[in-house]
């Protein structure tokens, strides 16, 4: 006689509950078509501190460098730009199915960061915040 699989009424709903976490989870998640790699360390000039990354747009396999400038006294200064790469710098063919990592170099905490770089992956929509002082933020939009 063959075997059949039964479940008792409350261990399908457990098993419904399992199915829809993983489906949730980044195992399954869908292609990213923007990423960002912050570099780590802020500069400090007379005026301003900055900040840069960089954001790979895998779709149209461009590059950009963002650039944020922020002040601490006069968050009216605060400001930044993304500048797209020529394409001739070299690079692969890309799509959104790479998962990109970052390599970074060390580097010591100071008084400048933390700084938090933040990407819509889907829109590209950018926004850089030195958390330190509430209200450091600047968005940025790529051309």
């Amino acid at each position: 006689m063959p075997e059949t699989f039964s479940m008792l009424p409350g261990a399908r709903n457990t098993f419904a509950f399992a199915i829809l976490l993983l489906a949730g989870s980044p195992a399954v998640a869908q292609p990213v078509r923007y990423e960002l790699f912050p570099e780590p360390d802020v500069r400090q000039s007379a005026t301003n501190r900055t900040a840069s990354a960089y954001i790979v747009d895998k779709k149209e396999n461009q590059f950009w460098i963002c650039t944020a400038r922020y002040d601490f006294r006069d968050l009216t200064a605060n400001n930044g730009d993304c500048v797209k790469l020529p394409l001739d710098i070299g690079r692969p063919s890309l799509t959104e199915n790479y998962n990109a990592q970052a390599v970074t170099g060390s580097t010591s905490v100071g008084a400048f960061l933390p700084v938090v770089w933040f990407i819509e992956p889907a829109t590209g929509a950018v926004q850089f915040c030195a958390v330190r002082h509430a209200g450091a933020c600047v968005g940025l939009t790529l051309p």
